[in-house]
């Protein structure tokens, strides 16, 4: 079991220079605005179009959003191909997620429960946490994560790291 962040091994991303497609910035403008309705004191949105650039540049696989938020990270992966699933606590995120994703014909799967107590496999974890919980978010990967499993990490809105154990 994963003890500390030294035990995880850095990957090296190399976000691609893609820049999102008519559907996808449709998607993102749609849920920009939404985020700014949203009552939700933690939520803090990634830089969407560099998660982009950055799940574009890797192979396609299973990616899980571990607190996604307005599920808008999670879209964007099925857009580019992945089978992808978002894991959010807060009902009001939850349910605007699937909203948007619905209004958008997404078909991934928003699922209302802490993620922490999840452990759905998947190729690639995307996360964008508080920084008390980072240790805690390593250490769930530790332990649910298979030998080819990445963790993408955002340190910030523009610092998006990836891990492997």
């Amino acid at each position: 079991m994963l003890k500390q962040m030294d035990d995880l091994r850095p990957i090296k991303l190399s976000p691609s220079s893609i820049v999102l497609s008519d559907r996808a910035r449709v998607f993102v403008e749609e849920g920009r605005k939404i985020a700014k309705k949203v009552n939700c004191f933690d939520f803090v949105p990634s830089n969407y179009e560099l998660a982009y650039c950055t799940l574009d540049s890797l192979p396609r696989g299973r990616l899980c959003e571990w607190g996604s938020g307005l599920g808008i990270v999670t879209g964007l992966a099925e857009l580019l191909g992945f089978d992808a699933v978002g894991i959010e606590l807060d009902s009001e995120l939850c349910r605007h997620s699937r909203e948007l994703l619905s209004a958008h014909s997404l078909k991934a799967a928003i699922l209302e429960q802490d993620y922490f107590l999840s452990e759905h496999r998947a190729d690639y974890y995307y996360v964008y946490c508080w920084p008390s919980v980072l240790q805690a978010t390593e250490s769930l990967f530790g332990k649910i994560a298979t030998l080819d499993s990445s963790l993408l990490i955002c340190y910030g809105q523009d610092d998006i790291r990836g891990f492997t154990i």
